[in-house]
């Protein structure tokens, strides 16, 4: 699988990811045919090797056998936990690494890319748009990895939350904080002119969920978990995706196309509708849509859920037993149940995946993020949105 940028031109996935996004708005889309059914089907395989041969299988011009394992190791080291809800649905917890969210085995998947980069050409700057849990996964995955460094940008009105001190540049570490004079557009618009110049005597790499890494990190996530959950088990398999994540649904179409028995996607749709502002994600699924016209209405199963059912539908999980789950994916269980209800119980099952610690919500009670990260930080300086600025803010003594 390669990727393709925005002339026109093919990239391998550790050049598209060391890039991380074209200049213009959306991501590099993949291209190519792989297969994903001998790792899949793999009668043995554990969690982290049926990892290592997706992503050979997916990249063999990328990774030899011996880096795929590295990677797959560093990034999915072992299957999420698992938990029945009702009769056909499985809560599969993403959420138990260090940021407390599903982004960590991207995070982790890129910092090892990243790494290998970084050994070959130099020091590598990874630049996200910090808010929410990414800047808390980021700054984990690249924590003691040599010649990588993190700048985490804020727009105006975001709390810079969920690092830990220590990985802060200020205490030692590797990680810089900067307040961006604009919204989240004009952060974004400053990520995408930093991506694949210098800066800073760095190469600068955009690190966001759409960098190609980040994005082939679900495919691969999604083929191990389909290893696992079809040993032993009849049925067809359904993937429940997040409220508002289109590069998820994204991912699920191209897993498919790709050789994952997957039945359909099982989406919420929201007050935002099933995309959100995902505007990435919508420019992949479009992508996909125009290559195989007709597929995506053969696989989403689409269900209209409120925030009060999903609260209700989220009290009654915790109190069976089951893990507390972040409103969006709650959001997934609500629409997995009325999926059942419309015609799919007694033979077929439905993986909704908790992909948030609930302490990420706003507003959620329970004390600060997870993992002892700060709740509201310092940031070391405030910017405007230029190349410059960003250069003077992380040379500054």
């Amino acid at each position: 699988m390669r990727f393709i940028d925005e002339k026109g031109g093919l990239l391998g996935l550790l050049d598209a990811a060391a890039r991380g996004y074209p200049t213009t708005p959306g991501a590099f889309a993949p291209t190519g045919d792989g297969d994903l059914r001998p790792a899949v089907y793999a009668p043995d395989a554990s969690y982290p090797e049926t990892a290592a041969s997706a992503i050979a299988a997916l990249f063999p011009e990328d990774f030899d056998p011996l880096m795929a394992e590295r990677l797959a190791v560093r990034a999915f080291p072992s299957a999420p936990q698992q938990c029945e809800s009702l009769d056909g649905i499985l809560v599969a917890d993403y959420a138990s690494g260090p940021s407390g969210s599903s982004e960590d085995a991207g995070a982790a998947f890129l910092a090892g890319i990243l790494a290998a980069a970084a050994r070959k050409s130099g020091p590598r700057l990874l630049l996200s748009d910090g808010a929410g849990s990414e800047g808390a996964a980021l700054s984990e995955a690249i924590a003691g990895i040599k010649d990588l460094r993190l700048a985490l940008l804020y727009p105006e009105g975001a709390r810079a939350s969920g690092i830990k001190s220590q990985r802060l540049a200020r205490e030692g570490g590797q990680v810089s904080l900067l307040g961006v004079r604009g919204d989240r557009g004009a952060v974004d618009r400053l990520i995408r002119e930093a991506a694949g110049k210098n800066v800073a005597g760095m190469g600068a790499t955009a690190a966001g969920p759409a960098n190609p890494a980040r994005f082939a990190a679900r495919i691969v996530e999604l083929a191990s978990i389909f290893s696992i959950l079809r040993k032993g088990e009849a049925g067809d398999l359904f993937m429940g995706i997040r409220a508002g994540d289109g590069l998820g649904f994204a991912a699920c179409l191209w897993a498919w196309r790709l050789g994952l028995p997957l039945m359909g996607i099982v989406l919420s749709v929201g007050e935002k509708g099933v995309l959100g502002l995902d505007t990435a994600g919508r420019d992949l699924i479009d992508r996909f849509e125009a290559d195989r016209p007709g597929v995506i209405r053969s696989l989403a199963l689409l269900q209209p859920v409120d925030r009060e059912s999903a609260r209700r539908s989220r009290a009654a999980l915790e109190a069976a037993g089951g893990p507390a789950l972040d409103l969006a994916s709650a959001m997934t269980l609500v629409a997995a149940e009325r999926s059942l209800d419309a015609g799919l119980r007694g033979h077929a099952r439905i993986v909704v995946p908790r992909a948030a610690d609930p302490r990420w919500d706003v507003g959620m009670a329970g004390g600060g993020p997870p993992g002892g990260g700060l709740s509201d930080a310092r940031v070391d300086a405030e910017i405007e949105p230029t190349l410059g600025e960003l250069a003077r803010a992380l040379t500054a003594r």
